[in-house]
C-alpha cells in the first residue's frame, strides 16, 4: 500500500540563473547553471518520500534521454515507478527556467508532446483504491476524472493542485476532497473573481472539504465552511521560486496524512513553501522536516 499516488506532470529541468532577465537582441552571461528533475505532481512526491512516506508515480514518458534520466531520478530518491509507461516515438516534457538572481523570480519555457498524455486505461486503479491519498494536477483531465471518483469510492481524500481550466475540469473540481489552487486559477474558473473570493465560490460549488489559494509572497487563504484562514508567508531570502507551489502540495498532503488540523496544515504547507525558496531548484531546495520543525512548525507526525 502507498501513502500518496500521484498522476501528472513530470519533467526535467534546465536551471539557467542570471543576474537580471535577458532584453531582445542581447547576450547576456549565465550566473548558475543546473539540471534536476522537475513537474508538478512528481515534485511533490519527491518531497514526500524523503519526508517518509511511500509514494507512486504514474504518467508516461518518451524514449529518449529526458525520460530515461526523469524516471531515474523519480526511483533514485524511493518513488514507485512500476506505472511508468515509456511511449515509443515521443519525446518526454522538460523545462528551460530562467532565474533572476536578485529576486528570486523565475520565467519558465517549457514543452510537453501531446504523445505522452496519460489515458484512464493507463491508471492503477487497485493502488488508488489501496493508497492513503491521491494527488493530481489536472493536466490530463480524463484520467484525472477517472482515478478521483475511483478514489472517492474507496474513501480514499483526493487532493487537486489545481493551475488551468479547461474541459472538463468543473467535473474534476466536484470530486476533489482538497482543492488548493494557484493564485491565477479562481480568476480562471470564476472570471473577475479576487483569489480570495475565488476560494470561497470554488468551496460553495464544488463542496470540497477544503478550499485553498496560494498567494505567493502574500502567503496562502484557505476556508473549509467552519472557519476563512490567511496563512502568512515565513521570512525568507528567495533565491528561486522554482517548486514552491509544488512544495505546497507536497507539505499539504504530508501534515494532512499527519491528521493536523486545518490551520496547521496551512502554516507547514505555507512554511515549506518559504524555506523551498531559499535554493536553487524544485528538488534541490526542498527542506528537510528538521528544517522545517526549526522555524517552529510541527509536522504532527
Amino acid at each position: 500500500m502507498f501513502d500518496v499516488v500521484g498522476i501528472g506532470l513530470n519533467a526535467v529541468d534546465y536551471l539557467v540563473g542570471l543576474p537580471r532577465f535577458p532584453v531582445p537582441g542581447e547576450k547576456l552571461r549565465i550566473s548558475s547553471f543546473a539540471r534536476e528533475g522537475g513537474g508538478q505532481v512528481a515534485t511533490a512526491l519527491v518531497a514526500l518520500s524523503r519526508w517518509g512516506y511511500r509514494c507512486k508515480y504514474v504518467g508516461n514518458v518518451g524514449d529518449d534521454e529526458h525520460g530515461r534520466l526523469s524516471s531515474l531520478l523519480l526511483s533514485r530518491e524511493g518513488v514507485d515507478i512500476a506505472h511508468v509507461r515509456t511511449v515509443p516515438g515521443a519525446s518526454s516534457q522538460f523545462a528551460v527556467i530562467l532565474v533572476e538572481e536578485e529576486t528570486g523570480e523565475r520565467t519558465i519555457l517549457w514543452d510537453r508532446d501531446p504523445k505522452i498524455r496519460v489515458s484512464p486505461e493507463d491508471l492503477p486503479l487497485d493502488d488508488i483504491r489501496r493508497a492513503r491519498a491521491l494527488l493530481l494536477d489536472g493536466h490530463d483531465v480524463p484520467p484525472a476524472i477517472t482515478a478521483a471518483r475511483t478514489a472517492r469510492t474507496a474513501g480514499v481524500p483526493v487532493v487537486l493542485d489545481a493551475e488551468k481550466v479547461q474541459e472538463g475540469t468543473e467535473e474534476l473540481l466536484s470530486l476533489c476532497d482538497h482543492i488548493v489552487a494557484a493564485g491565477h486559477f479562481p480568476g480562471l474558473l470564476i472570471p473577475g473573481a479576487s483569489a480570495e473570493d475565488g476560494a470561497r465560490e470554488i468551496l460553495r460549488r464544488y463542496a470540497p472539504r477544503t478550499s485553498t489559494v496560494t498567494l505567493g509572497p502574500r502567503g496562502a487563504f484557505g476556508c473549509d465552511g467552519r472557519e476563512e484562514l490567511f496563512s502568512p508567508p515565513i521570512r525568507a531570502d528567495e533565491v528561486d521560486t522554482t517548486g514552491s507551489g509544488d512544495s505546497v502540495h507536497a507539505g499539504f498532503l504530508y501534515a494532512l496524512l499527519g491528521e493536523l488540523h486545518f490551520r496547521e496544515i496551512l502554516a507547514f504547507a505555507n512554511t515549506v513553501a518559504g524555506l523551498s525558496c531559499r535554493g536553487m531548484g524544485g528538488r534541490a531546495a526542498i527542506p528537510t522536516i528538521e528544517a522545517i520543525r526549526a522555524v517552529g512548525v510541527s509536522p504532527g507526525r
